[in-house]
């Protein structure tokens, strides 16, 4: 019974995604471009560490590296499938990169969060991939699941001072793509906020090493 309603569930959701296509049944359905812009949720609670974050790009492998949202039904677990229509406006590894950034520069974990793009000089590294960004239809309930491996390092002797995998899962709050992308935006800043939030606990660690 709970396969059956798993399936109905992924059925539901391949009629709303016929639907886009307007009520002419001639017309093929059209590509949906979907933003994913996970807001800050972690707070300051404290001055921030003197020192300068470099956040490199986040990576990803196969498929994830794509714009296309990825899924996978409970009847074939190891068979990663792809949305034709429903696409994200960029690739999400890049998308999460950019959250990142913002959360860390609110939460005010260090002086300065930098990128590549703006060349400074850095005391730490965040490094990272994203390993799983994924719709899970026919579970029970439907849900969405991600994986955010991120790794730091003191940019003055490369060692590994912090490696950490975070992993969960978010329920949608309905049947329809939008929804399910709400629940991906929802669970990508869980995610992102338990990474800063751990960042946050080192903050009396995380002196100033890089050359003036």
């Amino acid at each position: 019974m709970t396969a059956l309603t798993g399936q109905v569930g992924l059925i539901v959701l391949l009629i709303a995604l016929s639907a886009l296509a307007g009520c002419g049944g001639s017309q093929p359905i059209q590509d949906r471009f979907y933003r994913l812009d996970p807001p800050p949720l972690v707070q300051p609670v404290a001055p921030p560490a003197p020192s300068i974050l470099l956040v490199n790009n986040l990576t990803a492998r196969g498929f994830l590296g794509g714009r296309q949202i990825i899924y996978r039904t409970t009847d074939e677990p190891l068979l990663t499938k792809r949305y034709d229509a429903l696409l994200w406006d960029e690739p999400p590894a890049n998308a999460l990169t950019r959250a990142l950034v913002n959360a860390l520069r609110a939460s005010k974990v260090f002086r300065f969060v930098v990128i590549p793009a703006e060349q400074s000089l850095a005391d730490y590294r965040l490094s990272g991939e994203l390993q799983r960004l994924e719709h899970l239809p026919t579970a029970q309930p439907p849900r969405v699941a991600a994986t955010l491996h991120l790794t730091l390092v003191p940019t003055n002797d490369n060692t590994v001072m912090a490696s950490r995998t975070y992993s969960d899962e978010e329920i949608i709050e309905g049947s329809t793509p939008d929804a399910m992308v709400e629940a991906l935006t929802r669970l990508s800043a869980r995610l992102i906020a338990m990474a800063v939030t751990d960042l946050q606990t080192r903050r009396s660690q995380l002196t100033s090493t890089a050359s003036p």
